[in-house]
């Protein structure tokens, strides 16, 4: 039953119809797997057994009168403690919402449940999703499966360690910063931040339930899951406008049936002013040079010739969003008109790091990246400096050094494991495209495995 929980969404999804294995099996071997696993791992933090295998049960007799409730019919999944699921406990990591039970599910959870998924469990965060590491004031420390002494990342650490041990086959997160794109990256998964609006985010907490939705930029909900073909089926299922909500990027059709040598590729060993370990360097580099040797367009861009920023401008941008949009100022200064300006002013800037991005990769179908500076890290305290090559640099800084720019700027990104570092820890890649060309860069992300390899699962599970 080891092999069944890490067949990927899609896979067990077929099975499941064409009755190879029943629904209830594949219930049981994931409540096998968790029940072996979870406890050394804190990885899921509300577990909904019961009702799970109830309605594994009720997929099988549905099955058995040619009723097929959708793509992921009696599969099971997992939601990051964030998104709202009706009558299970959400908290986000969140003192306050320790009992809470919604009455309505996220928009992309309700969307999951009409394509017949099944709702596991929630997996855990850190407190309202404001950190890379996981480390709940209700739930404690998630550790990485790959080694217990690091950290899985945050904030979506829980759904990331979950993918990698097979305690889940599909993940709804979120990325405010990088917080699928971390977890992916230290974990050896997959993951997908969609293009900024493409898929909505409604019924995301940290705004709390009840409040005025003030987050207008850099948030993003999606996948994490062990193969791109997950990704693509779970994106094509949770995008597209709530009505609910007013900003919306349209999905189109696009172009995804080319070959790996039909694409041009940019690539950098890293940018702004945190340079990546060597050994994430030199990771990257042997995938340019393979991507060369098999006849395609590849040239190193470490900084774009019309993309003038440093890391200060990015990171200062970003922070006067995010802080603005998140009323992270004391009450009184809320409202100020030096503040509110301050803000538009971060939004222009903004638009110009759009415009200058969406220039650049008019010429380059996708321009790969280091996802983090360096593998994932041990436990430690939220705000320790971040080393890498024997460099000290601040921990937000330097954790979310080439994650937070494609929140300010809303492109999609999808990391794909890449290799691993000597001490035997995951080290990934970021893909990033234009905005609006999610499916294209999943097309791409998932041609590229010819060179990356699939998932690979971690030791002793």
């Amino acid at each position: 039953m080891s092999d069944l929980v890490f067949l990927p969404a899609h896979q067990l999804a077929k099975a499941i119809r064409d009755r190879e294995f029943s629904a209830t099996e594949v219930m049981e071997a994931y409540l096998s797997q968790i029940a072996q696993h979870n406890p050394r791992l804190n990885a899921i933090v509300t577990l909904d057994a019961e009702r799970a295998y109830q309605q594994a049960q009720a997929a099988d007799q549905a099955l058995s009168q040619q009723e097929n409730w959708g793509s992921l019919h009696g599969v099971p999944v997992t939601i990051k403690d964030s998104l709202a699921t009706q009558g299970l406990r959400t908290t986000s990591s969140y003192e306050p919402l320790a009992d809470y039970l919604p009455t309505q599910d996220a928009t992309v959870v309700a969307r999951l449940r009409a394509a017949g998924a099944i709702i596991l469990g929630k997996t855990n965060l850190p407190k309202l999703t404001g950190d890379f590491q996981t480390n709940s004031p209700l739930f404690g420390i998630t550790n990485n499966p790959w080694n217990q002494q690091y950290t899985p990342g945050g904030s979506t650490g829980g759904g990331a360690a979950a993918i990698a041990a097979g305690l889940s086959p599909l993940e709804l997160g979120s990325d405010i910063g990088g917080s699928i794109r971390v977890p992916s990256h230290f974990c050896g998964v997959f993951g997908l931040k969609p293009t900024e609006h493409r898929v909505p985010t409604w019924g995301h907490i940290p705004e709390l339930p009840g409040s005025p939705k003030t987050i207008l930029h850099l948030q993003t909900v999606g996948p994490l899951s062990r193969s791109v073909e997950d990704l693509q089926l779970c994106l094509s299922l949770i995008e597209d406008p709530d009505f609910r909500q007013v900003k919306a990027t349209l999905s189109k059709e696009e172009n995804a049936g080319r070959s790996l040598q039909s694409y041009c590729y940019a690539w950098t060993e890293g940018f702004a002013d945190i340079p990546a370990t060597v050994q994430t360097r030199t990771a990257l580099a042997k995938l340019a040079s393979s991507l060369v040797e098999l006849g395609c367009c590849v040239e190193q861009h470490n900084q774009p010739p019309n993309f003038k920023f440093n890391g200060d401008t990015v990171w200062d941008t970003y922070i006067d969003i995010f802080s603005h949009e998140l009323n992270l100022a004391p009450p009184d200064q809320r409202n100020t008109e030096q503040r509110q300006q301050k803000y538009f002013a971060a939004l222009d800037r903004r638009d110009i790091m759009v415009a200058n991005l969406e220039q650049f990769l008019t010429d380059w179908d996708v321009w790969l990246s280091p996802v983090v500076p360096i593998p994932a890290f041990t436990h430690r305290q939220r705000g320790e400096p971040i080393e890498v090559d024997g460099q000290q640099f601040p921990y937000m800084r330097a954790i979310g050094a080439y994650t937070t720019l494609f929140n300010l700027t809303g492109n999609p990104a999808v990391v794909l494991p890449l290799t691993l570092s000597p001490q035997g820890l995951p080290i990934g890649v970021q893909l990033i495209g234009r905005r609006g060309s999610d499916m294209r860069l999943l097309a791409i992300a998932k041609n590229l495995t010819q060179v990356t390899g699939s998932f690979s699962r971690p030791p002793g599970y």
